[in-house]
């Protein structure tokens, strides 16, 4: 069913929550949203993050609109759960740490209908369920989840449009950078002349995107088994089921949460174990016992980081051990790249085993980096040493 707050039919004998309580300096109302946002909150407090975001950017662009009080209470709620749809996305989507394909994009898509679905048959003021459902929506129709041209979208949710995007392009994601104040509007003011937002709203932000404040998004004291379940979700999440390794994603998101380095560790050490020669090994020996191998090498690395990492409240500890593909990646902290010698030392000896037992060659690239330097740089940093290397191997070779 095509879910459109105007073909919900309401009990005739039941009053409106707005009604019953009213909008309008009620806390009760009040809390009963925020509860739904803590809702979302457990289920990804990424998300929360953003909703809050999205709720102080809404009404304080509101207020330069010149909406009634009424309407900035209305659309203040509204953006407040306008992504608590994803309460009921799949972890392997909702936690994705990179580009969406096809398919991850179109079970996101249907979020807006799954929040809307929760409201609109409980609500007789549309505006909120409004609000969930369009704000992907875009004037020239190119929105989803309908599709809706600009006289099917009210104010309220332009002006959520507007502020779900500004915020998503100024903040951090693990596959992307944060955008300037100024990009993020040169952005919302080139898809307003492509006709797909508000020209006037995109206006109204410009004049004000500089002066906002943002309030720190937080939530009420739970002692640690929130934080245990958070950390057991998104580690589950990056962890293989079958190997127990984390993929090496995961260690943009932990740098992406401001977590690395909380014993105030001078710096970090990023060594890439790739395996060149494990194709060849694959060919003559077949995919099953070379994927054994992989995994018993595999093993044997994680059992070395184990006996070097001391312990961590938010991640799983000062040494860890990544897979990308089929080579291995070790993060270890530490004051200088001295103290991390008898760990590379022992890595390297079981690489060397890896070679003598099964004949398998590899490369170990290794680089320390000082705390200030994220993750992403370090990483493109490790990864143009392999790729230097191939080049030169494939140089030599001709």
């Amino acid at each position: 069913m095509t879910i459109t707050p105007k073909n919900i039919t309401h009990p005739q004998n039941d009053k409106s929550v707005e009604q019953i309580l009213g909008f309008n300096n009620n806390l009760l109302t009040r809390d009963l949203f925020e509860i739904m946002n803590e809702v979302l909150a457990n289920r990804d407090f990424s998300t929360y993050k953003h909703t809050i975001r999205v709720a102080q950017i809404a009404k304080t662009l509101g207020t330069e609109l010149g909406l009634t009080d009424e309407e900035l209470t209305i659309l203040e709620l509204g953006c407040l759960v306008h992504d608590i749809g994803k309460t009921a996305i799949p972890d392997d989507v909702l936690l994705k740490p990179d580009l969406f394909n096809d398919q991850d994009r179109r079970i996101m898509e249907y979020h807006p209908l799954i929040g809307a679905k929760l409201f609109a048959s409980r609500l007789h003021d549309d505006r909120i369920t409004n609000i969930i459902l369009k704000h992907h929506e875009r004037l020239d129709g190119s929105g989803y989840p309908q599709g809706l041209l600009a006289s099917e979208i009210d104010q309220l949710s332009r002006i959520a449009a507007v502020a779900d995007e500004f915020e998503a392009l100024t903040s951090r994601r693990p596959y992307k950078t944060s955008f300037s104040v100024q990009t993020a509007i040169g952005i919302l003011q080139y898809e307003a002349q492509k006709g797909t937002l508000d020209a006037t709203i995109v206006s109204g932000l410009s004049r004000i995107a500089d002066s906002i404040v943002l309030e720190h998004a937080s939530l009420q004291p739970t002692g640690n088994f929130m934080k245990e379940i958070e950390h057991f979700r998104r580690d589950s999440f990056f962890r293989d089921t079958l190997s127990e390794l984390y993929n090496y994603r995961y260690l943009l998101v932990l740098d992406d949460l401001k977590v690395l380095g909380e014993e105030n560790t001078a710096g970090y050490l990023l060594l890439l174990v790739s395996f060149r020669g494990l194709g060849l090994f694959q060919v003559e020996n077949g995919v099953i016992v070379a994927g054994q191998v992989h995994d018993e090498i595999g093993q044997h690395l994680r059992d070395t980081v184990i006996r070097y990492r001391e312990a961590r409240l938010n991640y799983d500890g000062s040494v860890m051990l990544f897979r990308k593909h089929c080579d291995y990646m070790i993060y270890a902290e530490g004051d200088s790249e001295e103290e991390t010698k008898e760990l590379i030392s022992k890595l390297r000896e079981k690489v060397g085993q890896t070679r003598d037992e099964w004949g398998i060659e590899a490369n170990c690239y290794r680089v320390w980096f000082p705390r200030t330097t994220s993750i992403e740089q370090a990483m493109t940093r490790l990864f143009s040493l392999q790729l230097e290397d191939a080049e030169s191997c494939k140089t030599t070779a001709s």
